[in-house]
């Protein structure tokens, strides 16, 4: 990030894709506010996703998606890009090693609808975009935040949470009544 600042207030140029949050940069604790308290919507899907008994390991990956959001978009220490990329990278690789497992099914409506959306928010709100508002209290980089961990916690929790899943199991294991004869 390449911080300038313009009356009083720190604003963002754009250098890389995730530079690209439109949230102008503040002076104190939190860089970026709003975009560090809509990274713990990454924490509250990776906890629900465990919560429905969903894959473990992506559930961990995409709460630590919020922990690296949260010092990248917050405190900006040093080392919070790669907390941020990281955990990303993380996540990523954790999805088809889950799906390899059997333990993940094909997106649902509902995730898609929401990943969709999140596309869209980031291509009309991220900086230079035409709703780019970096001084609003609406920031397009946090709606991001929102729909992309819904969109997640949508495919990677089982729909009927873990009675549900365990019952199909179940039903998996056991043999097949033999065709009747009528």
């Amino acid at each position: 990030r390449d911080r300038i600042m313009s009356e009083g207030v720190t604003s963002v140029r754009v250098l890389a894709l995730g530079a690209s949050d439109c949230e102008a940069l503040r002076d104190g604790w939190l860089g970026q506010p709003v975009n560090t308290l809509s990274s713990l919507a990454y924490v509250v899907a990776g906890a629900y996703v465990l919560r429905r008994g969903g894959p473990r390991m992506p559930a961990l990956a995409l709460a630590a998606v919020g922990v690296g959001s949260v010092l990248y978009h917050g405190p900006m220490t040093p080392g919070a890009g790669l907390a941020h990329d990281g955990s990303i990278v993380v996540l990523a690789a954790t999805i088809p090693l889950a799906w390899r497992r059997r333990s993940l099914r094909w997106p649902p409506v509902t995730a898609a609808i929401a990943g969709a959306a999140a596309i869209a928010v980031n291509m009309l709100t991220r900086t230079g975009a035409p709703l780019c508002r970096p001084e609003s209290l609406l920031q397009g980089h946090a709606a991001w935040h929102a729909l992309t961990a819904l969109a997640i916690a949508l495919w990677l929790a089982p729909p009927g949470g873990r009675r549900a899943d365990a019952e199909v199991d179940e039903r998996r294991t056991q043999p097949h009544d033999p065709p009747s004869a009528i």
